[in-house]
């Protein structure tokens, strides 16, 4: 589960986590030190941190501005950090890898899939190879920032 309010705890997230579910909460460049604590508290599996503010796949996070966020929260939390928002280049999931636990992708995959649509919206022979070869580029960047991290 992903992004309810702590407020809504008792509600949804409570039961959720006792069934097993992980509960998965989002941070934000707006989350400040007074607010991270009721962010993380009920929070399991990893913390989100959203990188940008705006809307998602319109800007290119700044990995120094990130790598603070990130650092700042896990001194909050055991929890690993996943990043997203606005990674859409190998080179920018290279660059948060370096501070970050995980690297998420959605809008560049996205356009990668519609970009090799038909008229119809139906996928073509190239639509599979757009998305893999965009998955392996982005791959190839953390992978690379991991190994030279270890």
């Amino acid at each position: 589960m992903v992004d309810l309010p702590p407020e809504e705890d008792a509600e949804l997230c409570l039961p959720a986590v006792k069934a097993g579910l992980n509960f998965i909460r989002l941070a934000t460049p707006t989350t400040d030190d007074k607010r991270l604590p009721a962010v993380l508290k009920n929070t399991s599996g990893f913390v989100y941190y959203v990188s940008i503010t705006g809307i998602t796949g319109a800007a290119a996070p700044d990995p120094s501005r990130v790598a603070a966020a990130v650092a700042r929260i896990k001194r909050h939390t055991k929890l690993p950090v996943a990043v997203g928002f606005g990674v859409r280049t190998a080179e920018h999931a290279a660059a948060i890898a370096n501070g970050a636990d995980g690297v998420v992708v959605g809008s560049a995959l996205v356009d990668a899939i519609k970009a090799r649509l038909d008229r119809d919206g139906k996928a073509t022979a190239g639509t599979t190879s757009a998305v893999t070869d965009l998955v392996s580029r982005l791959a190839a960047g953390v992978c690379g920032t991991k190994q030279r991290n270890s």
